[in-house]
């Protein structure tokens, strides 16, 4: 469930940030929290209780609570990191990969029912929902882990100064003296590991599975028609299926139209993809024809259909077999002068010898898809500048040795119009 907006605990409006928190968690969600202070362990109670696995980042310096942390690390329920320096000023919750909070609310009482804050709700077709995925991970990854003994330091400085406001400076002083100086630093990704663990990967891995099986209901009734569009040999029937479903939303859902249908299920379903089905077959589509299965197919294949041509792919090919990807093309409307434009920005934000890297991974590397992709998507070490989720799961569709389908923003919008409950992709 996603949050309506705007937060700034005001008693007329009722929009109380804890309020926010707890609509958001109706549902138990993975939830990810950095902020520089905290206090309010009741809060992470209640979503522990509601079935959530929380994970917490804090700075330790006045006001946050070793009271509070030590509560939470003796529940050995929530995994807690820190960082010491003033630098550390985030206020950010993540609510698995559909919603944010962003704002200037820290986890303390006065912050979330009190004070005058603003907070804002970031929902999954914003684009920046999965930066600051990214940013959350850069911060997990570089904060120290919160131990018994590194939280007893902290606790007996804070107990000298807690009466002491005027002396803060002094006690963080002395947290920078015992603990060191632990600050996010600006990420370099120049050096690609393997991740153990994409913190991300169990919200990717549903919400992927929302698209996957609703493609893969949508290919039992296509296959059922037994209606081949080009010929059983000329091309994947997944990257039929996506010229079907671009059919579909260029002439059935002008606009909005595919947010208007129903939700249905069944035979109702069935019986609406194959009024669809039976209108593709009957008009001529010389794009999927001649483009898709004469050009863009085979071109990708060449390209980046092996882990040696990718790695030895020069610079302009491998630009132009990623614009074969509609959601990766479709950037061009944001660059004045149009592809050529883009083209130049995006191996300019990119070194392209790590594109190919990352590429290869992603394509060819030997982890679990779901995994290739969350990291690709999340993770520090793997992400691209300008290439986003809706690019990789595109991609991925377009030449996995698993059989994935294509899934982006265009896809979701029919998975919907054809009654799907799914999360929309930007």
């Amino acid at each position: 469930m996603e949050a309506p907006g705007l937060y700034a605990n005001r008693n007329k409006y009722g929009d109380f940030v804890r309020n926010a928190i707890q609509m958001l968690t109706a549902t138990p969600s993975n939830v990810y929290i950095a902020v520089a202070f905290f206090t309010e362990a009741n809060v992470i109670d209640e979503l522990l209780a509601r079935g959530c696995k929380v994970r917490l980042i804090v700075r330790l310096g006045f006001p946050t609570s070793p009271t509070a942390l030590r509560r939470l690390l003796m529940g050995n329920q929530v995994e807690i990191r820190y960082f010491t320096a003033h630098s550390f000023h985030p206020k950010i919750y993540l609510f698995g990969d559909h919603t944010a909070l962003v704002g200037s609310a820290n986890l303390t009482r006065a912050a979330i029912l009190t004070n005058q804050e603003v907070v804002v709700s970031i929902g999954s077709d914003d684009p920046r929902l999965n930066d600051l995925a990214s940013l959350f991970a850069d911060y997990w990854g570089q904060a120290n882990v919160l131990t018994s003994k590194a939280l007893a330091d902290y606790a007996a400085i804070y107990s000298k100064f807690e009466k002491l406001q005027g002396e803060v400076d002094k006690l963080e002083n002395e947290v920078f003296e015992r603990l060191g100086s632990t600050a996010p630093s600006n990420i370099t990704r120049e050096k690609i590991t393997v991740s153990k663990q994409g913190i991300f990967l169990e919200d990717f891995r549903k919400t992927y599975q929302e698209g996957v099986n609703a493609f893969d209901a949508i290919r039992r009734v296509y296959e059922k028609t037994g209606y081949r569009k080009a010929g059983a040999g000329a091309i994947p029937i997944l990257i039929e299926i996506d010229s079907f479903i671009s059919f579909v939303r260029d002439r059935h859902t002008v606009g909005d139209a595919w947010n208007a249908t129903p939700l249905r299920s069944g035979e109702d379903q069935d019986r609406f993809i194959t009024e669809h089905i039976d209108a593709w077959r009957e008009t001529p589509w010389p794009h999927y024809e001649n483009e898709i299965v004469g050009k863009n197919y085979p071109l990708l294949v060449k390209t980046l259909g092996s882990e040696n041509a990718v790695k030895s792919v020069s610079d302009d090919d491998l630009f132009d077999a990623l614009a074969v990807l509609h959601s990766f093309h479709d950037r061009l409307r944001f660059f004045a002068g149009g592809l050529p434009t883009w083209k130049l920005h995006f191996l300019k934000a990119n070194d392209p010898e790590r594109v190919r890297q990352v590429l290869a991974y992603l394509l060819f590397g030997p982890s679990e898809i779901e995994v290739r992709m969350a990291n690709v998507i999340f993770e520090p070490d793997y992400k691209l500048n300008e290439f986003g989720r809706a690019n990789v799961q595109e991609l991925i569709g377009w030449l996995s040795k698993e059989g994935l389908p294509i899934i982006n923003g265009r896809t979701t919008k029919i998975f919907r119009y054809f009654g799907f409950d799914v999360r929309q992709l930007n």
